[in-house]
């Protein structure tokens, strides 16, 4: 033995050998594949979370579209009740009195009144002598007619209203059973 051999055992240190199967020291080309795979993992996962935030916000962005149309549309039908309260109660003053100067005041609120609805896209449902729709019409009454042909709004009873494309309230409607005979049957087609 030698004496470096020798130094080497007495400190309990191998000799310095190469393992059979050591691995190759990484190319600089392999480095940067790998570094390049890793940047493009990271650019993945940050190009997904930016989606999944855009997505999240249409979402919250729809959400509260569709909340914010619920409570107008909420609050839009609790003021058609005393609208028709109000019509009722036009409708039912004496010629006498029209021109009284508080009648002509109400006949102002009522004008403001229909002005502010129809700013928020609230048109009235035209009915009376229109077929029977039930997407538009709620029927309460059927009744015979000769003026009207069977299927056909003959009076509105309540006045409906669509808010933009939307059924705010149906019209409630007394429909024509269509002509009656003598003996106050409804006449047989078939």
């Amino acid at each position: 033995m030698d004496e470096s051999q020798e130094r080497q055992d007495a400190l309990g240190q191998a000799p310095e050998e190469q393992p059979e199967h050591a691995e190759a020291a990484p190319t600089p080309a392999d480095e940067v594949a790998q570094w390049r795979a890793k940047a493009d993992e990271y650019l993945d996962k940050y190009r997904r979370s930016v989606a999944d935030f855009a997505n999240y916000r249409k979402r919250q962005d729809r959400e509260r579209e569709n909340e914010t149309r619920r409570i107008t549309m909420q609050v839009l039908r609790r003021l058609l009740p005393p609208l028709d309260d109000l019509d009722r109660a036009l409708e039912s003053i004496p010629p006498e009195h029209q021109e009284n100067a508080w009648i002509e005041g109400i006949q102002l609120i009522d004008r403001k009144l229909r002005a502010i609805l129809e700013d928020f896209g609230v048109t009235p449902i035209e009915a009376l002598g229109k077929p029977f729709d039930p997407h538009y019409h709620s029927a309460l009454l059927q009744e015979e007619s000769d003026t009207y042909p069977e299927g056909t709004v003959m009076e509105e009873l309540q006045r409906g209203y669509m808010l933009d494309n939307e059924v705010l309230r149906h019209t409630v409607v007394k429909v024509s059973k269509g002509p009656g005979t003598a003996n106050g049957e409804t006449q047989d087609n078939g």
